[in-house]
């Protein structure tokens, strides 16, 4: 897959996870999907997986939205820059489904970046680098 097509999927998975449609977002990864963030305790594996983050997060923030930023890819590497915004209006979950923080009714915004290998099927790794920020 070139480089313009992964740009294009990227850009399409975006506007999956703002309209909040998981079946389509959970098509976008193959079954070696590994996805490392650092609100996980441990890497998850597997589109369903995947699914299911989202699926917690947006419960956790009905609000949910990722901007995309600045995007650039090589052949099958993807890096891009994006925005997550929302108010924490729900239980936060850990990956195996527990309450780890109630709701605070804060809006947040998190800056961060991440890297793909295979922009749909054939995806290695996914690292988000963030913090937790309020709006100013």
């Amino acid at each position: 897959m070139g480089a313009e097509e992964n740009l294009r999927l990227i850009r399409s998975r975006y506007e999956a996870v703002n309209a909040h449609d998981f079946d389509r977002f959970q098509g976008f990864y193959g079954n070696s999907i590994k996805w490392e963030d650092s609100g996980l305790a441990s890497a998850i594996k597997g589109p369903a997986s995947v699914r299911k983050r989202l699926e917690n997060l947006t419960a956790a923030f009905p609000d949910l939205k990722w901007k995309l930023g600045r995007i650039f890819s090589q052949g099958e590497h993807v890096c891009a820059e994006f925005t997550f915004t929302g108010t924490h209006r729900g239980q936060l979950k850990d990956q195996r489904g527990r309450a780890t923080l109630n709701p605070t009714n804060q809006k947040i915004r998190i800056r961060g970046g991440w890297r793909v290998h295979g922009a749909r099927k054939q995806n290695r790794g996914f690292e988000n680098l963030f913090r937790f920020r309020r709006f100013d």
